[in-house]
């Protein structure tokens, strides 16, 4: 049988989620680094996975087999949409800025274009 960590025996940690603040997904994923650096026990880091199973593998390691290869793969999805998540993040506010950079802009014609008495669209503000 193989030995799998269970919740009873490896450390709780928890995982990065949406709704985390950037400083402590940054901490975790920090750590995350460390630990497969270290060369944890942990495979989230390896992009192989475990070792295929034998032709004459039992139901049970076959059922276990496929449930680590969906537990890497849930790992690798989650990762992905937190950093997809992060990036959306980063790029709204990167366009928040531009906005403001264009809205002042065109405040700033509208003025100029105000001062010399010719005609403008109004830009609210």
């Amino acid at each position: 049988m193989v030995n799998n960590p269970t919740p009873s025996n490896r450390q709780s940690r928890p995982i990065p989620s949406i709704g985390m603040p950037k400083k402590d997904v940054a901490r975790y994923l920090a750590s995350a680094t460390r630990r497969r650096s270290a060369g944890s026990d942990d495979e989230e880091g390896s992009s192989e996975g475990p070792e295929p199973l034998g032709p004459d593998a039992t139901e049970q390691e076959k059922t276990e087999y496929k449930r680590r290869m969906n537990t890497l793969a849930a790992r690798r999805s989650r990762r992905r949409r937190l950093a997809q998540f992060h990036q959306l993040e980063e790029d709204v506010a990167r366009l928040s800025r531009e906005k403001d950079i264009w809205k002042e802009r065109a405040l700033m014609m509208e003025q100029m274009l105000s001062t010399h008495g010719l005609p403008c669209p109004n830009f609210e503000r």
